[in-house]
């Protein structure tokens, strides 16, 4: 695909408040397409198991990722799928589930055996000992061949990493791993339950980059009880010395309806306002920017030397459920509990509760709750969204090719509700394409939005996190 003409980086300052606040509301990340809430639980293991079987008539490689859910505390912010446990024996069990679970799914794929990429994350991956993660590794290479540049990546908890795990990683060819940070203050770090200070985060990323680690990443996330922009401001300038080489700033998303443990947020601890999260967010764009960060999408930033920076500028850069990637493939599989398949036009989930995974997958049955077939309409709005989720210039033409559609007839609702956004500065709409702007890769959800025939389908919003 075509890079933008000229490649714009975003400025300092560049994103007004009052922008902020105008295109603030609840929206999807669109690490899918139809979104988690469309899926259903008519779709269950015989589903998966025809996807996978579809599947395994392609060649590509694919993309492996395994959910560890363990973590020794709760983080009252979070909104992962979590088991809070210190018992060993945990581990144990769950390794001998995911052991039946790729005998259950590999046969499957008789023929498709290749991956490319390899994703563990949580939970707290580091919660299973450096042995454990040797033995986690050794399981899925007796099922698949991973290629020599197979990109390797795992997601930590500095206060549980020790450098024990940092060998062993590296020893097991991990190539990228991201640090949880989310906020250095301590009264912040107090409301939150997670208490980690910034020697010992720097003493494991010091670690990480003498390893040899080529991709570091550390996550923020901002809009967490008693967080001010003067706070902010000095993990903002901590986590810049660092220099990582890619950093993710996510907006806390308060949904206590899902999880619990954030109605104590609401009890007797002060969240920011919608202003104050604006605040904050304006000023991490600012300061990374300021620091020569490239603004990827979203609230994602990386170094101009990183890979990610690159597909960028070339026109490269895709989304899927790891996120942003520079290394876009047709199908993912993935193990363990509430683990997300993507393959062969559905999605499959494994059991959200870590009982009903385990009871299936011992039972001989493959683990699947929930997913979706894609209509033909669901395949096109897909393409289209993740397309204006990397910041790919949108060519109709290709779309067209593509689908055998019209896009101006097709989406000719869409292209007047584009307008607006135009006008806010978003997008450049020309006769033949949709470009997404610097400020746009900010909020390039409010774009993608016009494009989900769900969300305008439904009479109440669904509750999603919001867009800043």
């Amino acid at each position: 695909m075509d890079q933008p003409l000229p490649f714009q980086h975003l400025k300092p300052g560049e994103i007004s408040p009052e922008l902020i606040a105008k295109l603030d509301r609840s929206g999807p990340r669109y690490t899918s397409y139809p979104t988690a809430p469309e899926w259903t639980e008519s779709f269950g293991p015989t589903e998966y198991a025809q996807a996978l079987q579809r599947a395994d008539d392609q060649t590509d490689p694919l993309a492996i990722y395994v959910h560890i859910p363990f973590c020794a505390e709760l983080c009252f912010f979070c909104g992962c799928t979590v088991v809070v446990t210190n018992n060993p024996a945990a581990n144990t069990r769950y390794l001998d589930r995911l052991r039946a679970e790729l005998a259950l799914v590999t046969p499957h794929l008789r023929r498709r055996r290749t991956a490319g990429q390899l994703h563990f994350g949580g939970g707290t991956p580091t919660h299973l000992t450096p042995a454990e993660l040797e033995e986690l590794h050794g399981l899925l290479s007796e099922h698949f061949q991973f290629t020599a540049d197979a990109e390797k990546a795992i997601e930590v908890d500095p206060r549980v990493t020790t450098p024990e795990h940092v060998a062993a990683l590296r020893k097991l060819g991990f190539n990228r791993i991201s640090l949880g940070v989310q906020d250095f203050d301590p009264t912040v770090q107090n409301a939150v339950n997670r208490q980690q200070s910034e020697e010992k985060t720097r003493e494991l990323f010091e670690l990480c980059r003498r390893s040899g680690f080529t991709s570091i990443n550390i996550d923020l996330i901002y809009g967490l009880p008693y967080q001010t922009p003067e706070s902010f401001a000095k993990t903002l300038s901590s986590v810049i010395a660092m220099r990582p080489d890619r950093v993710a700033v996510f907006g806390y998303a308060h949904v206590p309806w899902m999880k619990k443990a954030q109605t104590k947020f609401e009890r007797k601890d002060r969240l920011p306002t919608a202003a104050e999260r604006c605040a904050l967010f304006s000023s991490a764009v600012d300061a990374f920017t300021g620091a020569g960060y490239r603004s990827i999408g979203l609230d994602h930033f990386a170094l101009p030397h990183d890979e990610l920076t690159r597909a960028l500028e070339n026109g490269t850069m895709t989304r899927s459920f790891q996120g942003y990637t520079t290394r876009p493939s047709e199908d993912l599989v993935s193990f363990g509990h509430s683990a997300i398949s993507d393959l062969a036009g559905a999605y499959a989930q494994n059991g959200r509760e870590l009982p009903t995974y385990e009871a299936a997958i011992r039972e001989g049955r493959l683990a699947t709750c929930r997913g979706y077939r894609l209509t033909h309409d669901d395949e096109l709005r897909r393409s289209v969204i993740m397309q204006v989720m990397s910041g790919v210039p949108l060519r109709f033409a290709e779309v067209e090719r593509r689908f055998g559609v019209s896009f101006t007839q097709t989406f000719a609702r869409e292209i007047e509700e584009l307008k607006p956004l135009e006008s806010d500065g978003l997008l450049r709409l020309e006769s033949d394409r949709l470009t997404i702007t610097p400020i746009g890769r900010i909020f390039v959800r409010n774009v993608a939005m016009t494009f989900d025939r769900f969300l305008r389908e439904k009479r109440v919003e669904r509750k999603f996190s919001r867009t800043v």
